[in-house]
């Protein structure tokens, strides 16, 4: 009977004390904002023709080195900035750094977001300052008419020069586009907003966690 009472007294005592520790944790922080419904886990994106798309970026460079760069100590800016909850791809964000004769080129980031009809990858180009030296569409589902608009030289082009505080919104300093291609290019604007967010708390600040670097040829 004293050992049942015991038993009991220890039951009671671990159950009492994960009930408080679940209402006492931290609720989840609420994120609201426009990129919100965009929120879907995926998984990492891969470069796939890198061979192809350096000589597209930063002819005549073919060597890059990949980093991955811890950037959860950001979390909290980098959501509020966003505007929602980080996706698989930032973090750690996966930055391939060109290499050309020895010398850091830029550098080049790919993600993934969803279109109207599906996945779309993309890879961007980075200046050394941080600034978009081009976008490249690597993968995507969308029909002719929308595939025309978002893969426009002259569309693809307006990115060129942009940065992290850049608004990258159509109409604004993106040009707008059809109605029925309006989701896709607003998916990519977002997605490529959103790499430039999350490199520039990764450049701004690398002493919380060393970058493994990995090179490639």
């Amino acid at each position: 009977m004293r050992r049942t009472s015991l038993i009991f007294a220890v039951l009671l005592v671990v159950t009492l004390a994960l009930l408080w520790g679940r209402w006492n944790r931290d609720p989840e922080p609420e994120i609201k904002g426009r990129d919100t419904a965009r929120v879907e886990p995926s998984p990492i994106c891969p470069w796939r023709n890198p061979e192809r798309d350096l000589q597209t970026l930063f002819p005549p460079a073919t060597h890059f080195v990949l980093e991955t760069c811890i950037v959860s100590w950001f979390t909290a800016q980098i959501q509020k900035r966003l505007g929602r909850l980080m996706h698989p791809d930032e973090n750690p964000l996966r930055i391939h750094r060109v290499i050309h004769q020895g010398a850091t080129v830029g550098s080049v980031l790919v993600t993934r977001v969803k279109g109207e009809h599906g996945a779309i990858e993309i890879v961007i180009g980075i200046e050394t300052n941080c600034s978009i030296r081009a976008v490249l569409i690597q993968s995507q589902r969308e029909p002719a008419e929308v595939d025309a608009a978002i893969t426009a030289p002259a569309w693809l082009g307006s990115f060129a020069g942009k940065n992290a505080e850049s608004p990258l919104r159509l109409g604004d300093d993106l040009p707008a586009v059809s109605e029925k291609a309006r989701t896709s290019a607003e998916a990519i604007a977002a997605g490529v907003r959103a790499q430039l967010t999350v490199l520039s708390f990764a450049e701004h600040d690398k002493a919380g966690g060393e970058p493994k670097a990995k090179p490639h040829n």
